[in-house]
Order: structure tokens, then C-alpha cells, then sequence
């Protein structure tokens, strides 16, 4: 029993050792077994971060490829609506050339309207009123009048006389007939033809003797006999116009002249018989 307690006081220290040799190999082989758990972790983490990563990117990229696309659909959009507004500003242009067009083209249709009815206006009978009488005259029909009488006022009795004869001519049916007529025999009395002045004054007393040109017509024949030296003719033209026209201002002037005139040659040989 003295030999067995030494030995194993002896044995003490060698078991000692070789348990803390073992526990420094399991210990070893336990931090062994945690670097490789730590190596898989790790590799995971790089392996679902690189997976990560590559997923990130390939959204990005496929984000990149939509900006892109909505870059260039937006370009395309500006490039359309620049188009678009060339084409709007080219049709306001044209709108606005086709509004002055419009109006020019009014303007001139207003233009000829009007014209045109200025020469319908002067192509139709007006209502003219000569001498107290009213009725419708075709516009030269009173441009040959008024272009006659102007002759006859300016002493051209030859040119006056013409253009009314033309006047009646052309308008055989004319208002102004009557007038014409005494204007007729005013333009041969001019030109010293009496016989004539006195044929156009019977003319116009045959067709119109109410006309207010016959007590003058009367009048002027009386001048016309005195002018021709027929002068019982000349009396019994101013007696004439006294009777049937005793009011006017011609009859006053017939009467005023038969007392200057000498006796009628019937009055005469009358005294002398006596």
C-alpha cells in the first residue's frame, strides 16, 4: 500500500498532462470544426450577396433599358409634337392666307357687285320729270336730251337740232316728245328757218295742247309769222294764245305786243273806204 500511493502520486502529473493534451486536441478540433462553419457561412453570405448583386443589376439594367426606351419614346413624342406644331403653324399660316384670300376675294365679288348694279342702275329707265310730265327714260335716252338742249343753250343750234332729231329716232315712243318738239322749233328759229320752227310748234300744240310748253309754242309762232312778215298770221297767233291760254305769263306778253302791232290791212281798206 506505501508502493501504490507514490505510484499513482507519480502517475498524478503524467495524467494530468495527457488530459490537458487531450483537452487541447479537442479543443483543436472544435475551433477546427468553427473555422469551416464560419468558411460556409461566409461563402453563403458572398455566394447570396454576389446572387444579390447579380439580381440588383439585372434590374438596374433592366431599368436602364426602360429609361432608355423612355428616353427615346420621348424624343420620338418631341419629335412628333415639333411636327406637330410645324404642321399647326403651317395650316394657321395657310388659315390665315385663306382668310385674307376669302376677304380679298369678298371684297372684289363686292366690288363688281356693286359695279354691276351701278350699270344695271344706269342701264334701267329712271323716272325723269320734263316740263310738268313724269315718266321713265332709258339713261341715253336722257343722256341725248340733256346733251341736246346743252347744244342748244351753248348757241349750237345745228347740233341741237340734229341731236334731238336723233333722240327721236331712237325712241320713237319717248316721254319727251312734246318737249322735243318745242325745242325743236327753238333750234330752226335760231337758224333763221321759220317754216320749220313753225311746223315743229303746231306739232307739239296738235299732240298736247295742255302741255306747259303750248302757251310759249303760240308765242313763238307769232314770232315766227312776224319774222316771215305775215303779220295777220303773227296777230291771229297772239290772239289765239290770249283766248285759250288767258292766264299765263305768254298771254300777258301777247296782249302787251298787239298793241305795238300796226292794224290788220282788212282794218285798213276798211277806213279807207269809209
Amino acid at each position: 500500500m506505501r508502493f501504490a500511493q507514490p505510484l499513482f502520486t507519480q502517475l498524478r502529473p503524467v495524467a494530468l498532462v495527457v488530459a490537458a493534451l487531450l483537452g487541447s486536441m479537442n479543443a483543436a478540433h472544435a475551433g477546427l470544426f468553427e473555422d469551416d462553419e464560419a468558411r460556409r457561412a461566409i461563402l453563403e453570405l458572398r455566394t447570396q450577396r454576389t446572387q444579390d448583386v447579380d439580381a440588383l443589376n439585372a434590374k438596374i439594367a433592366a431599368l436602364t433599358a426602360q429609361v432608355d426606351q423612355l428616353k427615346r419614346s420621348l424624343l420620338d413624342m418631341n419629335a412628333q409634337m415639333e411636327q406637330l406644331r410645324t404642321e399647326q403653324a403651317r395650316q394657321r399660316g395657310s388659315e390665315e392666307v385663306l382668310v385674307r384670300d376669302v376677304t380679298e376675294l369678298q371684297r372684289k365679288q363686292k366690288d363688281v357687285q356693286g359695279a354691276l348694279d351701278e350699270r344695271v342702275r344706269k342701264l334701267e329707265p329712271q323716272s325723269v320729270t320734263q316740263d310738268g310730265k313724269t315718266f321713265k327714260a332709258d339713261p341715253e335716252e336722257k343722256r341725248l336730251f340733256d346733251d341736246a338742249l346743252g347744244r342748244l343753250r351753248a348757241a349750237d343750234f345745228a347740233g341741237g337740232a340734229a341731236g334731238l332729231n336723233g333722240l327721236l329716232a331712237r325712241y320713237p315712243t319717248t316721254g319727251y316728245r312734246e318737249s322735243v318738239l318745242y325745242w325743236l322749233g327753238n333750234a330752226h328759229y335760231g337758224l333763221r328757218d321759220y317754216k320749220e320752227s313753225i311746223n315743229a310748234f303746231k306739232q307739239l300744240l296738235d299732240r298736247a295742247p295742255d302741255h306747259a310748253r303750248a302757251p310759249e309754242a303760240l308765242l313763238s309762232i307769232a314770232n315766227c309769222f312776224s319774222e316771215l312778215k305775215d303779220m295777220d298770221s303773227s296777230r291771229k297767233a297772239l290772239e289765239l294764245l290770249i283766248k285759250q291760254y288767258p292766264q299765263t305769263e305768254a298771254a300777258q306778253a301777247a296782249r302787251d305786243r298787239l298793241l305795238t302791232m300796226p292794224a290788220p290791212a282788212t282794218d285798213k281798206k276798211r277806213k279807207a273806204h269809209n
